[in-house]
C-alpha cells in the first residue's frame, strides 16, 4: 500500500513518492481497470445469486434423503470443491471444445445443433460458460454450509409444523429459509469476494479472451505487473481492489445486521 504512492518498478531498489499520481491515473485515465472491475461485478453478483439459490435447494432435497442417500450427494456434490483449478480448467476446456467437446455432442445427440457454441471462444457466451463452470465447482461448498445450518434446526419446531398441518414447501418457507438466513448472508460474503479475487479460473479457462471479455481485474493487475513491470501501476489496482473488496464486505455485515435488528 505504501509502495504504491511511488514509481517502484519492481526491480530498481531507487525509487521516488509521487503522492497520488498513480491513484489520479488510475480513476482518470485507466479505462481498462474499471472494465475489468465491471467483468468482476457480473461474474460475482451472478454467480453468488445462482449458487446461493442452487445450494440452498440442494441442501433441502438432501436434508429430506435417506441416509444413504444423504453421504452419497454431499459427497458428490463436494468433490470439485476439492479439485484444483487447472484440473477443473483443463477438463471443462475439453468438454466445452466446439468440435469435439462433450457438451456440444450432447446438443447435437438431442437434436439441438442450433445451441452448439465456441463456449469459450464467443464474446456472448465467454463468461456465462465461467459463471456455470464456477458455480459447478463452488455450489457443492453452498450445499454443505447450507446442509448443516438446516441439521442445526430444532426437530420439535419442525415436528410442531406438521402437526399444524405445514407441508414441506410451507416449512421451506416460515422455517428453513429464515432460519438459515446468517448461513446466507455468510455465503453471500464468500462468494463476493472470492468472485472479485477470481483469477485462476478464468486465467486458465479463457486467458481473459475473447478480446478482454474475461479479462477480470486480477489478470489485468498480474499483466500491469509481470509483463509491463510497473508494479506501482499494479499496486495501486490492487490497493483499490482491497477496497473495494472490503467496502462489499462491509455493506454485507451491515446489511445482515439490519435485517437481524428489522426481525429482532
Amino acid at each position: 500500500m505504501v509502495m504504491s504512492f511511488t514509481d517502484w518498478n519492481g526491480f530498481n531498489p531507487d525509487y521516488q513518492w509521487v503522492g497520488l499520481k498513480n491513484y489520479v491515473n488510475l480513476f482518470t485515465d485507466t479505462p481498462a481497470y474499471w472494465s475489468s472491475i465491471k467483468i468482476n461485478l457480473i461474474f460475482a453478483v451472478v454467480s453468488t445469486a445462482i449458487q446461493t439459490a442452487l445450494g440452498f435447494l440442494l441442501a433441502f432435497a438432501v436434508y429430506h434423503m435417506t441416509a444413504g442417500w444423504q453421504k452419497f450427494y454431499k459427497v458428490s456434490l463436494y468433490i470439485p470443491v476439492i479439485l484444483p483449478a487447472s484440473v477443473i480448467a483443463v477438463m471443462w476446456r475439453f468438454m466445452l471444445s466446439p468440435d469435439t467437446g462433450l457438451v456440444n455432442n450432447i446438443l447435437r445427440l438431442i437434436g439441438l445443433d442450433f445451441l452448439c457454441h465456441a463456449w469459450v471462444g464467443e464474446n456472448a457466451t465467454a463468461l456465462g460458460t465461467v459463471i456455470a463452470v464456477n458455480t459447478w465447482q463452488y455450489v457443492g461448498f453452498t450445499m454443505v454450509l447450507y446442509y448443516i445450518a438446516m441439521q442445526n434446526i430444532p426437530l420439535d419446531i419442525l415436528e410442531s409444523a406438521e402437526i399444524d398441518g405445514a407441508g414441506r414447501w410451507q416449512k421451506l418457507r416460515y422455517f428453513f429459509l429464515p432460519l438459515t438466513a446468517g448461513t446466507t448472508e455468510t455465503n453471500v460474503i464468500l462468494s463476493i469476494t472470492g468472485g472479485m479475487k477470481s483469477f485462476a479460473l478464468f486465467y486458465m479457462l479463457t486467458g481473459g479472451g475473447p478480446g478482454t471479455a474475461t479479462r477480470v481485474v486480477s489478470m489485468l493487475i498480474y499483466d500491469t505487473a509481470f509483463m509491463d513491470y510497473k508494479f506501482y501501476k499494479a499496486l495501486t489496482m490492487s490497493t483499490v481492489l482491497f477496497g473495494i473488496i472490503l467496502t462489499l464486505v462491509l455493506l454485507g455485515r451491515w446489511l445482515g445486521s439490519r435485517r437481524n435488528r428489522v426481525g429482532g
